[in-house]
C-alpha cells in the first residue's frame, strides 16, 4: 500500500484506512453481546437468565479439549540450512521458551482468549514486550481489518485496534514524545458508556419517545450481575493501526488518538519485530471467506432456547401438580376467598348447597418428562463433536478397557481436528515469544557443550511447534503409549523417556536418574579386577596337589 508523503494527506489516509477497518464494528459488538449473554446466562441480553445454562459448561467441556495449560509444552525446530552446531542452543532456548511461557503466565492468558474464541467468533492475543513479554487478551469487537474476505492476518494490508487508556496514562506514555503538551491538549477526554442493547432495538424504543416512552419493561428486581466493567474515570480514544508501506516492505504502525490526532507514525520495527503484527488471531472455527470465522455459541443458541422453553413448561406442569387448579362448583360468594380458604393449613370452607363439591384439575405427569431434555443435551454433544466415551460416560456393548479406548480415539477425531487448528495459534504465540527474546533479552545461557551464547546468536531460521501435541488431552493417551512402546523397543534412554512422560518433579527425576547411572557405573569397574581370571602357567594349573602333579 502506498503511503502519501505530504504530512495532512498523510494523517486523512491514516483516518480513512482506520473507518474503512471498522466498518463493521457496531454490528459486529450488536452480535457479540448476544453470544456473551448467552454463553454467561444461558438467555438474551435483555431475558432473564435460563435455569439452567447448559451453553457454559458445555463450552469449557469443550475448551478443555482442545487445550491444557498444565501439560503443553513447546519444541524448536530448525530450518533445513542451518548449521548442525546450532541443535546444541537448542534444548537450553527450549527450556528458556518454556519457562518464560509459564512465567509470563502466558499459559493462561491462552486458556481465556480460546474460551472465549468459542463463545464470540475469534480472540486475539497481543504480545508487549516491556522489560519482559506481557500477553494480553483483545476482544475482537476491538479490532478491524480492511479486508473481512480473507482468513488470514498475515494477508490484511491495514488491521486496527480500538482501546481506551486515561489521559494520565497517555501523559506518561508520552514522556519522550517532543510534542508531549500540545498532544495532551488536544486530545479528548470523557467516561466509558457502557451499551446496554443493541443499536438496532436501541434506535427501535427511542423513536418511540414523543414525549413518553410507553411499554412493558422485563425487570428483573433481584438484579442480576451482568459481568459489566463500569469506570469513571475520563478515558481518551485510542486506535492503533498497522498499515503495510511498500516503500519500506513492512508494516508502519500507527497510533491515533481522540479527536484524530497522529501521535505516533513510525515503522514496526522500531518498536517490534520487522514484518510482525503484535495481534495473533485464536479462531477454532475458521471461514474460508470470513476473517472472523464462526461462532461456537451461535450454532447452540436454538438448542438453549428449546431447552428453555421446555424447562419452563416442565416447572410449570410440576407447579400445577402440587398446587392444583381448583374448580368450586355450586359455591355462592367471593371465589378467591373461598379458594383462600382451601390452600390453607386448618383452612375450613362451608356451604348448605347440597350440589357443592370441589374438583381438583391435576394434570397427568408422563413417565418420561425428562426425555426431551436429554435428548437436547445429546444435541448439544452431537453439535460440537464430543461423544459419550469423551465425556467419560458408559456405552452400550463396551467389553474391556482396550475396547473402551479404541472408541475414545475413534470418537474424538472432530476434537483433534480442532486441536490441531487451535495448535497453530498457539504455536505461532511461541514463535513470537522466541522472536521477541533473540531480540530483546541479553540473558547469558550455555548450550550442551558448556559454550556461553545470547538468544541473539541464535539463528533467525526457526519455528516453535507443540511437542507431540501436548496442547489437547486427547492426543496424550496416544502418546504416553509410543513412548512405552519406543523405550521397550530400546529406540529412546530413560531420560528421554522421562521428557516424553512430563511427571511431576521432572528435573529430580532426571538428577535421581543420572546419581543411580554414576552408581551402577562406579560398581562395575569396582567389580571389574576382581572377575579378570587367574593366569595359568604352561606346565599346568596352579595350587595343584603334589599328587596330581606325580
Amino acid at each position: 500500500m502506498r503511503i502519501p508523503v505530504n504530512p495532512i494527506e498523510r494523517e486523512f489516509f491514516y483516518n480513512d484506512i482506520a473507518n474503512k477497518c471498522m466498518v463493521s464494528l457496531d454490528e459486529r459488538k450488536a452480535d457479540y453481546q448476544t453470544l456473551r449473554s448467552f454463553y454467561l446466562f444461558g438467555s438474551g441480553p435483555d431475558e432473564a437468565p435460563a435455569h439452567f445454562n447448559k451453553i457454559f459448561p458445555h463450552i469449557d467441556q469443550l475448551a478443555s479439549f482442545l487445550y491444557s495449560a498444565e501439560t503443553t509444552r513447546f519444541s524448536i525446530t530448525l530450518g533445513a540450512s542451518v548449521n548442525r552446531e546450532e541443535q546444541a542452543k537448542v534444548p537450553v532456548l527450549t527450556q528458556a521458551l518454556n519457562d518464560e511461557w509459564i512465567n509470563s503466565n502466558a499459559d493462561q492468558i491462552f486458556s481465556q482468549a480460546l474460551s472465549w474464541s468459542l463463545c464470540f467468533n475469534s480472540m486475539f492475543i497481543k504480545l508487549v514486550y516491556n522489560k519482559g513479554i506481557h500477553p494480553y487478551v483483545v476482544e475482537p469487537g476491538t479490532v478491524g481489518v480492511l479486508r473481512e474476505d480473507s482468513a488470514h492476518t498475515d494477508r490484511q494490508e491495514a488491521i486496527c485496534q480500538w482501546y481506551y487508556i486515561t489521559k494520565s496514562e497517555l501523559y506518561n506514555r508520552l514522556y519522550k514524545h517532543p510534542k508531549r503538551e500540545e498532544i495532551v491538549r488536544r486530545v479528548n477526554a470523557t467516561e466509558k458508556s457502557s451499551q446496554e442493547m443493541p443499536q438496532g432495538v436501541e434506535r427501535l424504543i427511542m423513536s418511540q419517545v414523543n414525549p413518553t416512552m410507553y411499554g412493558n419493561v422485563n425487570l428483573d428486581l433481584g438484579g442480576v450481575s451482568r459481568y459489566r466493567a463500569r469506570v469513571a474515570e475520563d478515558l481518551v480514544e485510542m486506535k492503533e493501526l498497522y498499515i503495510w508501506n511498500d516503500d519500506i516492505d513492512d508494516y508502519q504502525f500507527v497510533t491515533i488518538a481522540s479527536p484524530d490526532v497522529v501521535i505516533y507514525d513510525r515503522e514496526i520495527a522500531s518498536v517490534y519485530l520487522k514484518g510482525e503484527v503484535p495481534l495473533i488471531q485464536v479462531c477454532p472455527n475458521p471461514q474460508y471467506d470470513y476473517y472472523w470465522g464462526i461462532s461456537e455459541v451461535s450454532r447452540l443458541i436454538y438448542l438453549q432456547q428449546m431447552r428453555n422453553k421446555r424447562m419452563s413448561e416442565i416447572l410449570d406442569l410440576l407447579n400445577k401438580q402440587v398446587s392444583p387448579p381448583t374448580a368450586l362448583v355450586g359455591f355462592m360468594g367471593i371465589p378467591d376467598e373461598k379458594n383462600f380458604a382451601l390452600n390453607r393449613a386448618g383452612g375450613l370452607l362451608y356451604t348448605d348447597s347440597p350440589n357443592a363439591k370441589v374438583e381438583q384439575l391435576a394434570p397427568q405427569i408422563p413417565n418420561d418428562l425428562f426425555r426431551e431434555i436429554d435428548q437436547i443435551d445429546s444435541m448439544f454433544a452431537e453439535a460440537s463433536g464430543i461423544v459419550s466415551v469423551l465425556q467419560g460416560r458408559g456405552e452400550s456393548g463396551v467389553r474391556s478397557a482396550g475396547h473402551a479406548s479404541q472408541l475414545a480415539r475413534m470418537g474424538a477425531s472432530r476434537a483433534k481436528r480442532r486441536a490441531l487448528v487451535v495448535e497453530d495459534a498457539l504455536e505461532k504465540v511461541a514463535t513470537m515469544y522466541l522472536k521477541l527474546m533473540r531480540r530483546y533479552e541479553d540473558r547469558s545461557y550455555k548450550d550442551i557443550n558448556n559454550m556461553p551464547f545470547i538468544a541473539e546468536q541464535f539463528s533467525n531460521d526457526f519455528v516453535v511447534k507443540v511437542d507431540a501435541h501436548s496442547n489437547s488431552p486427547i492426543f496424550m493417551e496416544d502418546t504416553r503409549q509410543l513412548a512405552f512402546n519406543l523405550f521397550k523397543a530400546q529406540a529412546i534412554s530413560k531420560e528421554r523417556l522421562i521428557d516424553l512422560l512430563e511427571p511431576p518433579m521432572k528435573q529430580l527425576l532426571k538428577d535421581d536418574l543420572k546419581k543411580q547411572e554414576a552408581n551402577a557405573a562406579q560398581q562395575q569397574q569396582a567389580q571389574a579386577p576382581s572377575q579378570v581370571p587367574t593366569p595359568q602357567s604352561s606346565a599346568g594349573p596352579a595350587n595343584m596337589p603334589l599328587k596330581q602333579v606325580q
